[in-house]
Order: structure tokens, then sequence, then C-alpha cells
């Protein structure tokens, strides 16, 4: 089967022969205290089973797949209130800001490539994203390999409400909220750890997977390197690379960053492969 693109006004449809696999939207109508961003949903198997939660009444700024970030300088492109060191507590600060697409290339075989800003709450620019995304079909599913390079005009630093003292918060980068069916989900890593994905917070490797515990369906993402991963299970299903789960990133002019990752989507229990 091959893939195929198709974009309207707000978003790019992404096939896998006659199902649609995912939607890519680079235009969201999400509320501003939802920190609006682009954001991929539905996301289904390649046999259409859904795999991916879209504002749930427990986290409604929880989107599906998306890049969002809790410490972005003055601004909360993560969504929700925000974490506050002195009193111990999510605030509702009013520093909600938002990433919005300024450009985008489609190819009709499913690779995007997009020029995001990072705005703050008042509309101040905070970085440049270049965004690509290439989608891939994959032996019982399919792949999307997500680059992003960050260039600021001036010093930006990125954390987590972990790096601002709540233990155990490393969120942060690009979070994949599971449909309901995950709760309870078997996680497995790269190197053959595999046990209940509520155990893996803040562990160390190179890719995760999620499956179903009916063993239905596998979401994989895997990272360049090792890296922290936030996990989320029981509470809710959802799960992500933490890069900033102990320390904070500064980027400055000129020197940019880079995040790279490989999300796999896969009919079945299917954790043999590290992706």
């Amino acid at each position: 089967m091959a893939l195929r693109a198709t974009r309207d006004a707000s978003g790019v449809d992404i096939a896998l022969g006659a199902q649609r696999v995912a939607r890519y939207v680079f235009a969201p109508d999400t509320p501003v205290s939802e920190s609006p961003r682009p954001y991929l949903y539905p996301i289904t198997t390649a046999a259409g089973m859904p795999v991916a939660d879209f504002r749930p009444s427990d986290h409604s700024w929880h989107h599906g797949f998306s890049l969002a970030l809790p410490n972005a300088g003055r601004a909360n492109l993560w969504g929700g209130r925000s974490w506050d060191r002195a009193t111990g507590a999510y605030l509702d600060r009013g520093d909600n800001g938002s990433m919005r697409t300024e450009s985008i290339q489609v190819d009709a075989a499913g690779a995007i490539v997009s020029t995001v800003a990072w705005l703050d709450a008042d509309g101040e620019r905070l970085a440049t994203e270049d965004r690509a995304l290439t989608f891939a079909e994959e032996e019982r599913g399919w792949t999307l390999d997500w680059e992003s390079r960050i260039h600021v005009p001036s010093p930006l630093t990125l954390g987590s409400p972990a790096t601002n003292g709540r233990a155990g918060a490393g969120y942060g980068g690009l979070f994949f909220r599971a449909a309901p069916e995950f709760r309870g989900a078997t996680a497995t890593a790269d190197d053959g750890r595999s046990g209940p994905a509520d155990d893996f917070l803040g562990e160390r490797a190179r890719s995760l997977a999620l499956t179903r515990p009916d063993g239905a369906a596998t979401v994989r993402l895997a990272t360049a390197d090792t890296s922290s991963w936030f996990v989320r299970s029981m509470e809710y299903p959802g799960f992500g690379p933490a890069p900033f789960d102990t320390i904070e990133v500064q980027v400055k002019p000129g020197d940019g960053w880079c995040l790279r990752a490989r999300l796999v989507v896969l009919d079945g229990d299917d954790t043999r492969r590290s992706g």
C-alpha cells in the first residue's frame, strides 16, 4: 500500500491505502488556555484502530501527538496552568503562548516541511522552528520521522516542572497522549526491559513502546540518543522522551537546538524491534 498526503485549509490527511491513519492539523482552533499548537489527531493503526486521544476531560491541553513545552522562557507552550516553585502548586499565570505555522509545504507521498513560530502570551516571538515530518509504511503499520530545528533571536531556556521543583514531572518535548484503551499498558524498552508502563517514569532508554493490555496495538517512540522518559499509564495513558527531566537546555542565538524522534504505530503486540 502507498502512503498519500492530502492537504486542506487546516490540515493534512495521511492515508495508507484506503485508511486515513493520521491528520496533521497545522492551523488549530484550540483555546488560548491550551497553548494552541500543531498536532496529529486522529491517529490510527493501519487497520483503523484509534491509538491517540484529543482534549480528554482530565487534561484538555493534551492534543494527540504534538511538540509541547511547559517551560519555554517566559511562556507555557504546553497548555493548562504553570508550576510555581514558590507556592508548590500549579497556577494560572496567563502565560500560555502558542505555536503558529507560518509556512508549509506538503509532498503527495507524505513529507511535510513547515516553519513554526513560537510566541509568548503577548504574541512576541520566542523562537522559529524548522519542522520536517516524514511518513512511511512499516511492516504491520507506519512510521513518522519528526525533526525540529529551533533558532532563537535571544537566549531561551527550555525546562520542565521537574527542573522548576516538581519531582517526577519532567514532561516537555514530543508527547503522545494515548487512547483510553492504553490505560494499564505494558512498556518495552529497546534493551528488552518490559513491565507496567508506570514503572518507566524517569527511566533512560533509546526507545520505548506502549502496548495495549489486550495486545491489540503498539505505539513506539524512538530517539536518536538515550533519553529519560515521561510515562503515565494508570492515571492516564501517555508518554514521551523527556529531554528536560533533570536539566534545563539553554538555546542561544546562532547555536540553535535540534529534536528528532520516530513514531511507529503498529497493529498487534510487536515490541521485538527497538525502532
